[in-house]
């Protein structure tokens, strides 16, 4: 027994004298005068081989523990993976569900509002059966005004759903609508014309464009409520409705009003 190693065996000892049991210090002081037998075929200590390969088998079971740990974290993973596609699909069938139900009119009223809110004037045609409406939506939306424009003609456009009367083939709902009012943004427009006319400066088109896009964007224009009955019928199993001036004039309040105004003053 080497110094080192007899020096390890004192201090083991003392260290269990201190605070191991009995047996546990007699076994201590056993192994410090034991002589340390060696293998025949390897020439190794074998207390010493022995314990090594527990140390071998101990970091075997280690690797073994981590690949399983490793392979249950994956397999986790792809659950989750599983889990989020399974989730998905479930909404897209919800949402298609949805998007098939049967058309109502007041779905029909509020795709159309909602439709002009967002300046998205092609869908319009989806709700409505009539010209005008459609002729005027497709006039904002193929006009020169840009994109900014034709989006402030309605985004301080509101409404809230009073009544709705259903027949089998007909239906009446009636609509609070609110927007700018048209009379007064049309007036102030006039009068930034008429203004630039006298002092004999040109008027291109841009500067048509800017001037309009100045009163729509104008915080003091001040919004006017018309109370409206939108009437629909039911065509191929879809609602759609029934435009009238009553409607067009609800949408964009006063502009009538004033187009007729500015009519009798050019027409004496």
């Amino acid at each position: 027994m080497d110094k080192e190693e007899k020096v390890d065996k004192t201090k083991k000892v003392e260290k269990v004298e201190k605070t191991g049991k009995a047996t546990q210090v007699k076994e201590a002081k056993k192994d410090m005068t034991e002589e340390p037998k060696f293998s025949k075929v390897t020439g190794k200590d074998l207390k010493k081989e022995t314990e090594m390969k527990k140390i071998d088998i101990q970091k075997e079971k280690k690797q073994v523990k981590d690949k399983k740990e490793t392979k249950e974290k994956g397999n986790k993973k792809v659950g989750y993976w599983v889990g989020g596609i399974v989730l998905l699909l479930i909404v897209l069938a919800i949402v298609t569900a949805l998007l098939l139900l049967p058309s109502t009119p007041e779905k029909t009223v509020e795709g159309m509002l909602n439709s002009l809110k967002n300046a998205d004037f092609q869908s319009v045609n989806k709700y409505v059966n009539y010209e005008e409406i459609v002729n005027k939506s497709e006039m904002l939306q193929n006009s020169e005004f840009d994109e900014e424009t034709q989006s402030l003609f309605f985004d301080k456009l509101s409404w809230k759903i009073l009544n709705i009367a259903k027949e089998k083939e007909t239906a009446n709902v009636e609509v609070e609508i609110t927007n700018k009012d048209f009379n007064q943004i049309i007036t102030n427009y006039t009068k930034e014309a008429l203004k630039i006319a006298f002092n004999g400066a040109s008027f291109t088109e841009e500067e048509q464009n800017n001037k309009l896009k100045e009163q729509l964007k104008n915080e003091e224009i001040e919004t006017k409520t018309v109370t409206t009955i939108i009437q629909l019928v039911k065509q191929n199993g879809e609602w759609k409705i029934q435009g009238s001036d009553d409607l067009i004039n609800a949408l964009l309040p006063g502009l009538q009003e004033q187009i007729n105004y500015l009519n009798s003053i050019i027409n004496g």
